[in-house]
């Protein structure tokens, strides 16, 4: 029996020691609760660089690398429209307010996890919000006048 705890104990050191094991911020997360972690350090903490250390792999691709969220500042006024899940994959449709010298926009964010929390891509499509704002009333006016 001795034996036994010993051997559970051995195991036990290995997997909390093991210098393989990455521990971090995506770690044992579903990939909705990594990404609303990492837009909430990003944009209502304005900690964007150290988001991007914590939770973005260090070979992810991003193709929105020059963006406000990459970098610390004033906390970036955002409100998240609808997310969308499925498997490793999570689409954030969410508007961005005027900060930091950049025009408020209408943004959709892909990001692609993988298997052990780190996000590995990042794709956004953008709109401004006067432009959608403004198309979305010549729409209704054209609908209106049917």
């Amino acid at each position: 029996m001795l034996v036994g705890f010993i051997f559970v104990g051995w195991i036990a050191h290995d997997l909390h020691s093991d210098p393989r094991w990455k521990w971090h911020a995506g770690t044992g997360k579903l990939p909705h609760e990594v990404v609303h972690e990492f837009m909430d350090m990003a944009y209502a903490q304005g900690h964007g660089s150290e988001a991007y250390k914590e939770y973005f792999s260090a070979k992810a691709i991003d193709t929105a690398p020059q963006t406000v969220d990459h970098r610390d500042g004033e906390p970036i006024p955002d409100h998240v429209k609808k997310v969308i899940v499925e498997g490793f994959d999570v689409a954030v449709y969410h508007t961005i307010g005027a900060a930091r010298g950049q025009a408020a926009q209408d943004v959709v964010d892909v990001f692609q996890l993988d298997g052990s929390g780190w996000i590995i891509r990042r794709d956004r499509l953008t709109a401004p919000v006067q432009e959608q704002a403004a198309n979305t009333e010549v729409a209704a006016q054209k609908q209106a006048s049917k």
